[in-house]
């Protein structure tokens, strides 16, 4: 609900009611339980309703986290700077802390955690009743425009009428990604004001745009592929799962994983090696075993037209597409036809198709943002400002971000459990 008197004062003031937020919310009250039981703790959120964003983290079925959420699935200028929220709240914390709650949890495949019912909505509808069973002040439809400090007391004003004032702030206000749920850089311009450091910021976990002549005719259509990422003729990271063509390039999990690199290589180091994809569309076998394969296929259907060579290996459009690609001539001949050097440029193309990168989708696509405020100016056992006293950050605001998989939720949570423990314990210290 939203509150009519011009001045709010209260004791922590957390600004974001994204999944970041609502954790720092709810463990700040968990601990005040022990410590500060009065404590007065206020949730502002710019939407009409907490956690927009959340609602559509794990296709809807929200990921909650990840059990193999080790330090090579984080990236940012300093990547270990989560390794102090991890330890204290690791997957398996997480997992209890929502079980208290409420929510039962599931495993599946890759040690990705769900709840039991693969609903987001059931996610944030225990956070919601939990925030409300803890008496947290709940301020909706309320945008921060700035922060200012007089002495050790904090000024949030929401507009030129209407501010809170709190003891202690936790800034939650997300990265850039998913502008419509509501994060569009506020927090940045927020933090500014305590001189706090913004690194180049660029989409993550966001389609790759590339060159359209093969993949465009293919658009919709989905396979099991493997894919190697190349900055020239370096190979940065390999992925494998199901990848997906479009009318503008790639997408698919796999491809999620490999985008954060290229944005970061694109958008903020502006390297100019070329970009590309290589995909290999038969990762079960070697290339010796691709060549034996189509041998035995030349063998075996030598009536068969040439555009039917690879029916039932490949669904008719992408076998087409291959074919097309390695031979580069009419399709009417009889697979009779094929000679060994048409069997060689045929295995190269299912093995290692080359599809240059010509950029990503924008932060209106993307799920996460690589950059942000700079964690060197924040410690990393409080998730306190090391700016100015009394202020902390967390979540996706800072220059953290992580793989596809429950990743950036998990450092959400983490962050978020942290900065509101912190945050309690600033006050009793202040005592």
């Amino acid at each position: 609900m939203k509150h009519s008197s011009r001045i709010h004062t209260v004791d922590i003031a957390i600004i974001g009611g994204g999944a970041s937020g609502m954790a720092a919310a709810w463990f700040a009250r968990r601990c005040s339980r022990e410590y500060a039981p009065g404590l007065r703790i206020a949730l502002l959120e710019r939407n009409e309703r907490l956690g927009k964003k959340l609602l559509s983290t794990g296709n809807g079925r929200c990921n909650l986290t990840n059990l193999d959420s080790n330090g090579t699935r984080f990236h940012g200028t300093d990547p270990s700077f989560t390794q102090t929220a991890f330890l204290q709240f690791p997957p398996l914390k997480i997992i209890t802390l929502f079980e208290e709650m409420g929510v039962v949890c599931t495993v599946e495949d890759e040690q990705k955690v769900y709840p039991a019912s693969l609903h987001a909505s059931s996610v944030l509808d225990a956070l919601r009743c939990a925030l409300d069973e803890s008496g947290i002040e709940l301020f909706t439809g309320c945008k921060i425009t700035s922060i200012s400090k007089n002495g050790t007391v904090f000024s949030l004003a929401i507009s030129s009428e209407e501010t809170v004032s709190a003891k202690t702030v936790i800034v939650a206000t997300g990265g850039m990604s998913a502008p419509a749920t509501g994060s569009d850089g506020n927090g940045y311009k927020l933090l500014s004001h305590f001189s706090h450091r913004c690194t180049p910021t660029a989409p993550s976990l966001v389609q790759l745009t590339t060159d359209t002549s093969f993949v465009k005719p293919l658009s919709g259509h989905k396979i099991r592929g493997a894919v190697t990422l190349l900055f020239g003729n370096e190979p940065v990271r390999q992925e494998q799962g199901e990848l997906l063509f479009t009318d503008y390039g790639l997408s698919g999990p796999p491809i999620l994983q490999l985008s954060g690199h290229v944005s970061r290589a694109l958008h903020i180091d502006h390297l100019s090696k070329p970009v590309t994809v290589v995909i290999d569309f038969l990762p079960g076998y070697t290339f010796d075993e691709t060549r034996a394969l189509l041998q035995k296929r030349k063998a075996a259907f030598a009536g068969r037209a040439l555009e039917e060579f690879l029916t039932g290996l490949f669904q008719r459009r992408l076998a087409y597409g291959l074919l097309k690609k390695a031979l580069g001539r009419p399709l009417s001949s009889g697979s009779a036809d094929l000679s060994d050097q048409d069997i060689t440029a045929l295995v190269e193309v299912c093995k290692r198709l080359p599809i240059p990168v010509t950029g990503t989708k924008s932060f209106t696509q993307a799920q996460v943002t690589a950059g942000g405020i700079a964690t060197a100016d924040f410690n990393p056992a409080t998730m306190a400002s090391l700016n100015c006293p009394g202020l902390f950050a967390c979540g996706e605001l800072l220059d953290i971000d992580g793989d596809c998989g429950g990743f950036n939720l998990q450092w959400a949570w983490a962050s978020g459990f942290l900065a509101g423990g912190s945050s309690v314990d600033y006050l009793q210290e202040k005592k």
